[in-house]
């Protein structure tokens, strides 16, 4: 349906267009997608009309935020239940029943005698305490002003207009993890880089030492470092 040369662009855009903030830019972009690609693959643009722009069209970044846009934590719980009670076994419907009464039982009193602890507050990982860390160490321009609405006309330059990240911290600088950016991360796990970057640049928090000693530029290894020293040094 899609020529070969042009799928990845195609891809590209499709993947852009995802990454709408709002139903207002969703319904402006995704009209600019459809005049881009009509002539060049109308076949396609008419599917993609009928299925993702009017049948199935909540499926943007920002169609609802603050809630997950991916199911990764069902299929997490769902993959404890085939491990450790069902063995991945199917099961008759009253042999299931009785053994989901059981988990919920075992969860319940787990989470009562505190063994495992939900998180009401944003948590922050070590990984992402080091990008931010390394974000603000490269000193990058900020703007403390409101940033003008930026117009586009054309798909191409939609894409382009947003390579500048807006970011608001409340003003009471210990609620800083209740701070938003428009930054396509920051949809998936509602918090990103530039949050905890400017948090630390504003002196509202301190990254933790291990942040620090990965070189600007490098990405940490993955795991926890290591609290040893190397063999051969004064401890």
């Amino acid at each position: 349906m899609v020529k070969k040369s042009e799928q990845e662009d195609l891809g590209n855009d499709v993947e852009s267009l995802q990454l709408a903030q709002d139903e207002r830019i969703f319904i402006k972009a995704s009209n600019l997608l459809v005049k881009k690609w009509s002539k060049k693959d109308p076949n396609f643009i008419e599917y993609f009309r009928n299925e993702r722009l009017t049948t199935h069209n909540a499926w943007y970044e920002g169609v609802d935020h603050f809630t997950p846009s991916t199911n990764n934590a069902l299929e997490a719980i769902n993959n404890v239940i085939k491990k450790e009670n069902t063995f991945r076994e199917r099961l008759s419907l009253s042999r299931f029943k009785v053994l989901a009464f059981e988990i919920v039982e075992k969860w319940s009193k787990c989470y009562e005698r505190v063994l495992k602890k939900y998180n009401y507050k944003q948590t922050i990982s070590l990984e992402l305490w080091t990008t931010g860390y390394q974000w603000v160490k490269l000193n990058k321009s900020i703007l403390s002003t409101e940033l003008r609405k930026i117009r586009w006309y054309t798909f191409d330059q939609y894409k382009k207009a947003f390579t500048v990240w807006s970011v608001t911290l409340p003003v009471d600088k210990l609620k800083w993890l209740d701070g938003v950016c428009n930054y396509p991360a920051f949809f998936e796990k509602f918090m990103c880089k530039h949050v905890v970057g400017m948090a630390i640049r504003l002196n509202h928090c301190k990254p933790p030492p291990a942040a620090k000693n990965v070189k600007i530029g490098e990405k940490r290894r993955r795991g926890s470092p290591p609290k040893a020293k190397k063999a051969l040094l004064i401890q």
